[in-house]
C-alpha cells in the first residue's frame, strides 16, 4: 500500500512539470498570434494614410478653393449670427421671461457687422497741382495748390434706388456739393431717372470730375461755355434705353435744372428783400442727350453723341447750345489692355441773344446776337501697364464776344503706379485774347490719390 502510494507521488512529480511546459508553450504561440495580428493592423494603417495623401496631392486647386471659400462663407454666417448675452442666457431648464426677450439687445460679432453693412462706401480724393508759367496773369501762377479735395459717399438706398454725393473743398476751405443725387434704377419700359444735383449730360467732358479729367484742367471751348468746373444744375434727369430690332445701345436722356449760373446761398423758403420776377417755365434750362456706340469688331469701337441745351427766359440773354462728340477706341484683347488708344473730339455751337441789362450795355450799331463755335481733340496712347502718353489741340471764340478766340496746343504723360494714384506731367502752348500777354507757356505738374471705394465714372 505505502509503496504504490510513493509510486503514484513519483508519477505526479514526474508529470507536472510536463503539463507546465505544455501550457507554457501555448501561451507563447498565443501571445505570437496577437502580434502578427497588431502587425497585419498598422501595416493596414500605414495603406489607408498613404491612400488618403496620395487623394489629397491629386485633388484639383478649384475644388481646394471652392473648400477655403465655403470655410469663409461658414465663418460670414457664424458671425452675421447675433450671440445670446451672458445676463440673457437662462440657467439649466429655465425659461426666458418674455420682458426680457423682447428688451434684451442682440450681442456679439454679428451686430457689428451688420450694422456697418449699412454704412455707404465713402472715398476721399486729393488733387495736388503745380503750374509754371510766364505769364504772370494767370491766377496761381509758379505756385504749389492743393486744388480740390473730393469726399464721395456711395450707397443703395433700396432695391430700386441708389444714392451718389460728392462734396469738394477747395485750398480756401470753401465747401460746395459737386454732385449730390437719387438714380431710379427700375422703371418700367427701360427707364431710369436721376433727382438732385448732377452734372449735366452734355458731351463726354463735362461730366467728368477733375480727377478723372483725361488732362489737368479742362479744354478752353468747354471753360467758356460752362466755366472751370464744368456744368452741374439742381433738377432731375429721365434717360430711355431704346429697344430696336437690331440690338444697338442707343441711350435718350432729358434733362431741366434751375439755371445756368451759380445757386444762390440764400435757404430756401426765406422771406426777400425784393423779390424777383415770378419763375415760368422758360426760365429753366432744358438739355437733350443721344448716345450711342458700335462696336467695329472685337477690338475697335466708336462712340457717338449729340447734344442740345436751351435757356431761353423773357427778359434776360437767351442760351443755345448744340454739341456734337465723336469717341474711337482701340483695345486689342491679345494685349490685355496694356496697349491701348482713345481719339476723342467734341464741338460746340453756341448761340447767345443778349436781352435785358446785358444788350444795354452794347452799342446801339452792334446786334445782340452772338454766334461762335469751338472744339477741342486729343490722342492718348497707352505704352504699358502704367504709362500713358497723349496730346491734345482745341481752339474757340469766345462766346457773346466778337472776333476773341483762345486756343492751346498740350502734350502730356501720366504714370500710374497704381489705380489709387497717378503723376501727370503736361506742357502746355496757349494764345488768349483773354489776357494782356496773349502768348503764355503753362507746365502742368499733377499727382492725385484716392482711399477708400470710389465707383468708376461714366465710360
Amino acid at each position: 500500500m505505502r509503496r504504490s502510494i510513493a509510486w503514484s507521488l513519483a508519477l505526479a512529480v514526474a508529470v507536472i512539470p510536463f503539463q507546465a511546459r505544455a501550457e507554457d508553450g501555448s501561451s507563447k504561440r498565443a501571445i505570437e498570434e496577437l502580434r502578427k495580428e497588431v502587425e497585419e493592423l498598422r501595416q493596414t494603417v500605414r495603406e489607408l494614410q498613404k491612400a488618403l495623401k496620395q487623394q489629397a496631392a491629386h485633388a484639383t486647386p478649384a475644388a481646394a478653393g471652392q473648400t477655403e471659400q465655403e470655410k469663409e462663407l461658414e465663418a460670414e454666417i457664424r458671425a452675421a449670427m447675433p450671440a445670446a448675452t451672458p445676463a440673457a442666457t437662462p440657467a439649466a431648464g429655465e425659461a426666458v421671461p418674455a420682458s426680457i426677450a423682447a428688451v434684451q439687445p442682440a450681442a456679439g460679432p454679428g451686430v457689428g457687422k451688420s450694422s456697418s453693412l449699412l454704412n455707404p462706401n465713402i472715398s476721399f480724393i486729393g488733387d495736388f497741382v503745380f503750374l509754371g508759367t510766364d505769364n504772370r496773369q494767370l491766377s496761381k501762377a509758379n505756385q504749389f495748390s492743393f486744388r480740390e479735395a473730393e469726399v464721395g459717399f456711395q450707397a443703395p438706398i433700396d432695391p430700386f434706388a441708389r444714392a451718389d454725393a460728392f462734396l469738394t473743398v477747395d485750398e480756401g476751405g470753401n465747401l460746395d456739393v459737386e454732385e449730390a443725387y437719387a438714380t431710379f434704377l427700375d422703371l418700367p419700359g427701360n427707364l431710369q431717372a436721376r433727382a438732385g444735383k448732377f452734372r449735366l449730360m452734355f458731351g463726354k467732358n463735362n461730366v467728368l470730375h477733375r480727377h478723372a479729367l483725361p488732362q489737368t484742367d479742362r479744354p478752353f471751348a468747354e471753360v467758356d461755355n460752362f466755366g472751370d468746373e464744368g456744368f452741374a444744375g439742381t433738377g432731375g434727369e429721365l434717360s430711355w434705353l431704346v429697344p430696336n430690332p437690331w440690338d444697338q445701345y442707343l441711350l435718350l436722356s432729358g434733362e431741366v435744372v434751375n439755371d445756368l449760373g451759380e445757386p444762390t446761398a440764400v435757404s430756401q423758403g426765406v422771406p426777400l428783400q425784393q423779390p424777383p420776377a415770378g419763375r415760368v417755365f422758360r426760365d429753366f434750362v432744358y438739355l437733350g442727350h443721344a448716345q450711342s456706340f458700335f462696336d467695329l469688331n472685337a477690338d475697335n469701337n466708336i462712340e457717338l453723341g449729340a447734344s442740345a441745351l436751351f435757356n431761353l427766359p423773357k427778359s434776360s440773354t437767351q442760351t443755345r447750345i448744340y454739341g456734337v462728340d465723336l469717341t474711337y477706341r482701340w483695345r486689342p484683347l491679345q494685349q490685355a489692355g496694356y496697349h491701348q488708344f482713345l481719339w476723342r473730339s467734341e464741338g460746340y455751337f453756341t448761340d447767345k441773344q443778349l436781352r435785358g441789362t446785358d444788350a444795354a450795355a452794347l452799342p446801339v450799331t452792334e446786334s445782340s446776337t452772338f454766334n461762335t463755335a469751338g472744339f477741342y481733340t486729343y490722342g492718348e496712347y497707352r505704352l504699358a501697364q502704367r504709362w500713358w502718353l497723349g496730346t491734345r489741340v482745341d481752339w474757340t471764340e469766345i462766346p457773346a464776344e466778337r472776333h476773341r478766340t483762345e486756343w492751346d496746343t498740350y502734350p502730356y504723360c501720366t504714370f500710374a503706379p497704381t489705380e489709387f494714384g497717378y503723376f501727370r506731367l503736361g506742357y502746355q502752348y496757349a494764345m488768349s485774347d483773354k489776357l494782356q500777354k496773349r502768348e503764355s507757356n503753362r507746365v502742368w505738374l499733377q499727382y492725385d490719390f484716392s482711399i477708400g471705394p470710389h465707383a468708376a465714372h461714366a465710360f
